[in-house]
C-alpha cells in the first residue's frame, strides 16, 4: 500500500522571504534609536520589512520609552535591546552599534521621517567610504522654520570651526563601518552625537559621502528641544574645537596675549601705572608679568588639549611632533632650569641687600626676578607633563602618521 504524503505547507511571498532573512548571513544592521516611538515604530519596522532584502537585521534600541516602544518591537520583525531608563540618543546608538551583528550600520530616527529606500544606496556606498551621510531636503512642513535655521547655523559653524566641507552634518539617517565607529571613540549621550561622528571623522581622516534624500514630517510627539538641544550641540562644538583645533582655542590667543603684554610693557616703562580706587603704585613689569604668565600657560593648556587629542586617537600634526621632540624637551628644561638657578639667586641677593633696617625699593628687580622663576617653573613642568605622551607621540612619528594621515585601514 502506498504511503500517504503530508498535506503541503503553503508559503507566502513575505514568509519566504522572511525566512531567507533569518538564514541569510547579516551583512548590515539598521539600528532604531526609539523612545516613546510607539507612534511611529509600527510602520517603520514594517517598511523595514517590506523593501529590505535578505541579509539585514533591524535592531530597536528601546532607550526607557514609557509608552508601548518596547511592546511593538517585541512583535515586530526586529531585534530589541531595552534600556531601564532614559539615557539619551547618543547612549542609545552606541548600545546599538555594540549589538549590531553586521559589518555595516545604519542608524535611522524611528520617527518615520526618513525614506527605507535610501538604506540600500547608504551600504552600498560604505563599498568606498566610511561614513555616509543622507542629506535632507526638507521643507516647511517636514521641519520648522527654526530647526532650519539651526541647522543652516551650525552647518556653517562646522564649516568655520572645524573645516568640515557643507551638507547635512545633523542628519539623522546615516550609514557607517563598525571599525570606523570603533576608531571614533564617542562619548556623547544626547543629540549631539552626529556633532560628535562628524568632527570626530574628519579629525580621523575617515573617507565621508553623502547624497540627497527626502524628509517627512515625524510621526508622533517631537523630542528634540531647538534651544536645550542647540545649547548642548553648540558646547559639543566648543569642546571638540579645545580638543582638535588647539592652535586656534590657546596657542595664538597665547602668544597675542604675550605680544600686547609686552607691548604694553614697553609703552608703559616711561613710569609707574597708577590705580587711583586702591591708591597702589603698581611698575610696569607687573603688566609684563601678568601677560607672559598668562599667555605662556596658554599655550601650554593647547599643548595639552593636542596630546588629549592624540590619545582620543587623533593622530598628531607634524608641528607638534617637533615641538614635543625630544632635543626639543631637553632643551626647554635646560632652559626652565637656569631661568629658575637665575631667579633665585637674584632673590638671595636682593634679600642679602634687604637685610637689616634698609628700605626695600627695588621693586623691578623683585618683580622681573620672581617672573623669571616662576616662567622657568612653568616650562619644567610643561617638559614633564609632556614627558609623559612621548612614548605615544613617538610612535606616531615612527609609523609616520600625522594629522591628515590617518592610522592604517
Amino acid at each position: 500500500m502506498a504511503g500517504t504524503l503530508p498535506p503541503m505547507a503553503i508559503t507566502t511571498p513575505r514568509e519566504a522571504a522572511s525566512r531567507a532573512a533569518e538564514t541569510a548571513p547579516v551583512t548590515a544592521t539598521v539600528v532604531l534609536p526609539a523612545y516613546n516611538e510607539a507612534a511611529a515604530l509600527p510602520g517603520v519596522l514594517k517598511e523595514l520589512h517590506d523593501h529590505l532584502p535578505p541579509g539585514y537585521e533591524v535592531l530597536v534600541v528601546d532607550d526607557g520609552s514609557t509608552d508601548d516602544t518596547a511592546i511593538v518591537a517585541e512583535h515586530g520583525p526586529c531585534r530589541l535591546v531595552r534600556h531601564r531608563t532614559n539615557r539619551g540618543k547618543g547612549v542609545a546608538i552606541r548600545t546599538g552599534i555594540a549589538e549590531a551583528s553586521g559589518d555595516y550600520v545604519v542608524i535611522m530616527d524611528a520617527d518615520a521621517t526618513y525614506p527605507v529606500s535610501a538604506i540600500e544606496q547608504l551600504v552600498e556606498h560604505l563599498e568606498h567610504f566610511d561614513l555616509v551621510r543622507g542629506n535632507r531636503i526638507s521643507t516647511s512642513e517636514s521641519m520648522p522654520l527654526v530647526n532650519r535655521i539651526g541647522n543652516w547655523m551650525f552647518n556653517k559653524l562646522f564649516a568655520i570651526a572645524h573645516g568640515l566641507e557643507s551638507g547635512d552634518h545633523l542628519s539623522g539617517l546615516y550609514a557607517l563601518r563598525r571599525d570606523a565607529f570603533r576608531r571614533l571613540g564617542l562619548e556623547a549621550r544626547g543629540f549631539d552625537i552626529e556633532t560628535e561622528i562628524g568632527i570626530k571623522a574628519r579629525a580621523r581622516g575617515l573617507r565621508v559621502a553623502e547624497f540627497p534624500i527626502e524628509y517627512r514630517p515625524r510621526v508622533g510627539e517631537k523630542k528634540l528641544s531647538p534651544w536645550s538641544d542647540g545649547l548642548r550641540i553648540l558646547g559639543r562644538v566648543l569642546v571638540l574645537l579645545l580638543i582638535y583645533k588647539p592652535w586656534v582655542s590657546f596657542i595664538l590667543p597665547g602668544i597675542l596675549l604675550l605680544t600686547l603684554s609686552v607691548g604694553g610693557a614697553i609703552a608703559l616703562s616711561i613710569g609707574n601705572v597708577h590705580t587711583p580706587y586702591f591708591g597702589l603704585s603698581l611698575n610696569s613689569f607687573i603688566v609684563a608679568t601678568l601677560g607672559i604668565l598668562a599667555s605662556f600657560q596658554l599655550v601650554i593648556f593647547g599643548i595639552a588639549a593636542a596630546l588629549y587629542g592624540v590619545e582620543a586617537g587623533k593622530p598628531p600634526s607634524r608641528a607638534l611632533l617637533r615641538l614635543t621632540a625630544q632635543p626639543v624637551r631637553f632643551a626647554l628644561a635646560g632652559v626652565g632650569g637656569l631661568l629658575i638657578l637665575g631667579s633665585m639667586a637674584k632673590l638671595v641677593q636682593l634679600t642679602i641687600n634687604w637685610a637689616g633696617d634698609k628700605v626695600f625699593t627695588d621693586t623691578h628687580a623683585l618683580v622681573l626676578s620672581t617672573t623669571v622663576g616662576v616662567l622657568g617653573l612653568q616650562i619644567l613642568s610643561a617638559v614633564l607633563f609632556i614627558s609623559i605622551f612621548s612614548g605615544r607621540l613617538s610612535r606616531f612619528a615612527d609609523e609616520g602618521h600625522t594629522d591628515g594621515q590617518p592610522e592604517g585601514r
